[in-house]
């Protein structure tokens, strides 16, 4: 019976290393699988619908004071508003604003000036969307002696009961100078300079041509054909200097060196370094377990004898 446990021991230790042994091969599921989303997962709120206003329009002279209104042509629902308005301060000069009640809780500045404006609704007890539509405010301003046709612009932004952003479409107006313009017009004369023509001058050309020298060689024979008299004579050569030729020659003669280069790839030797390093671990767990399987039978067979013994 306790040889049976023994075995049984044995052959327990031999597979929980050999399960080690294989564990650096295998890959684990949970890496793998992708983790489903969360079931509870905070969803965004429902986008609002977007409202939209509108600037109308005026014309008088300089010096004049106009109205135009700012309407509110669609609203979706809205406890709080601000719109923005912009005018060039050159040509108009805001001298008022006057809120007519559609929307609630009417917060604006009493100083005008600097070109914008800001109208700001907030109604923060409220727990009731506004949908109210129409004429929000009105806009005064007067024409200055520089204004021509000047426009006002408006866009903004709100929110609902709900706390969703409600965006708002802007719109735009014109206000027109209907005074008359004198316009004067000086006709500065035109003054034609005379033109002067340099005549052209011709550069000489200086042809250089190459230069023949004759050499005089003296050459001495003591005897003729028949080695009977002395005959000296002279050998006349004609050498011709070209410094084309020369230039030419030069080029040829002349060879250029490249040194080639090479480069090392740095990636090809970091992946061969990792495929190496693998093999060899790959090889040492092939080792281990033959070390492994072997001391195992060798330790049944061992016992299996003495049991028959």
């Amino acid at each position: 019976m306790k040889k049976n446990t023994l075995k049984l021991a044995v052959m327990a230790v031999l597979c929980i290393l050999l399960c080690f042994a294989a564990m650096p091969f295998s890959v684990s599921a949970e890496d793998a699988t992708e983790k489903p989303a969360d079931a509870f997962s905070t969803t965004a709120a429902s986008t609002p619908g977007n409202a939209s206003v509108s600037v109308g329009s005026a014309s008088g002279k300089a010096g004049d004071t106009v109205t135009v209104n700012v309407d509110l042509t669609q609203n979706p629902g809205v406890i709080a508003m601000q719109l923005n308005v912009g005018y060039d301060e050159k040509q108009l000069e805001l001298v008022n604003v006057s809120n007519s009640g559609v929307l609630n809780g009417y917060n604006s500045p009493s100083t005008y000036g600097g070109g914008s404006y800001t109208l700001n609704w907030e109604d923060g007890l409220s727990s009731t969307n506004n949908n109210g539509t129409g004429t929000v405010a009105t806009l005064t301003f007067k024409l200055k002696e520089d204004c021509d046709k000047a426009n006002v612009t408006v866009s903004g932004k709100g929110h609902n009961a709900d706390v969703n952003t409600v965006s708002v479409s802007g719109g735009s107006g014109t206000i027109t100078n209907t005074s008359p313009t004198t316009t004067t017009t000086t006709t500065k004369p035109t003054t034609t300079k005379p033109t002067t023509t340099k005549p052209a001058t011709t550069k000489a050309t200086t042809t250089r041509s190459s230069a023949t020298r004759a050499t005089t060689v003296p050459y001495t024979r003591s005897y003729n054909e028949q080695n009977t008299y002395p005959v000296d004579f002279e050998l006349s050569t004609t050498e011709e200097e070209s410094t084309t030729d020369l230039l030419a020659l030069w080029e040829t003669s002349t060879e250029m060196w490249t040194e080639p280069t090479t480069e090392e790839s740095t990636t090809e030797l970091v992946e061969e370094e990792k495929g190496t390093s693998m093999s060899k671990t790959k090889l040492i767990l092939i080792v281990l377990m033959a070390c492994f399987a072997i001391v195992g039978i060798a330790i049944i067979i061992s016992m299996v004898r003495k049991s028959k013994g």
